[in-house]
Parts: structure tokens; C-alpha cells; sequence
């Protein structure tokens, strides 16, 4: 879990900071309806991937923990690496739908257990 979070702060070093015209955030009318097609990817994903790691023997902590960092380090892309065309901003939204899904994977592996 230390190498992640090495990795995650050497990432954020790196990054171009955004100008300051683009706002890091979208504004919450442009981040989309809570119950959007994107949102249910952000959940459905969080879940497959902390199920993943939890099937893999990692503890409960660990496995929210990593898919929620995934859904972290693509929402830092979304806002400062897309290329510039397609780039638009990162979203509290997309954010909370993967602590939701998260949250899913663990429970629904515990329930499993």
C-alpha cells in the first residue's frame, strides 16, 4: 500500500498544473445526472476492482483503498493529462460513484465470505 501511495504523490509531482482558466473541478451542473451511464461505469468498475484485489487475499481496507485510488488518479487524468481537445475537468460526481462501487466490492465480498 506504501508504493501505491508513493506512486500516487510522485504522479501528482509530475503533473502540468492546469492554467488557470480550466478549474480543476467541473462546475456540478456540467458533471452530469447521478444516475448517468458514466456514473454506473465509475461504480460498477470501483466494484469489480476492489472484489478483485479482495479475492486476491488483500484485506478489506486494502481493496477499497486501491479502487478508490484508480478512480482518484483517472479523475486527475480526466482533468490535466487528457489531451487537450477532449479534456474537461475532473468530477465529484465520477468520484463518489467510485467510493459507492468501492464500498459494494468489499461488502459483497464479505457477504461471499
Amino acid at each position: 500500500m506504501a508504493a501505491s501511495s508513493l506512486v500516487t504523490a510522485l504522479l501528482l509531482a509530475t503533473l502540468p498544473s492546469p492554467s488557470r482558466a480550466e478549474p480543476f473541478f467541473l462546475p456540478s451542473a456540467e458533471q452530469g445526472s447521478w444516475t448517468a451511464a458514466d456514473k454506473e461505469l465509475h461504480a460498477a468498475g470501483s466494484l469489480a476492482i476492489a472484489a478483485s484485489i479482495r479475492v486476491a487475499g488483500r484485506s478489506e481496507g486494502q481493496a477499497f483503498a486501491g479502487a478508490v485510488s484508480v478512480g482518484v488518479l483517472k479523475e486527475i487524468y480526466d482533468a490535466t493529462l487528457k489531451p487537450a481537445p477532449a479534456r474537461r475537468g475532473a468530477s465529484w460526481k465520477d468520484l463518489a460513484a467510485d467510493v459507492l462501487g468501492a464500498a459494494a466490492g468489499v461488502l459483497l465480498l464479505r457477504a461471499m465470505e
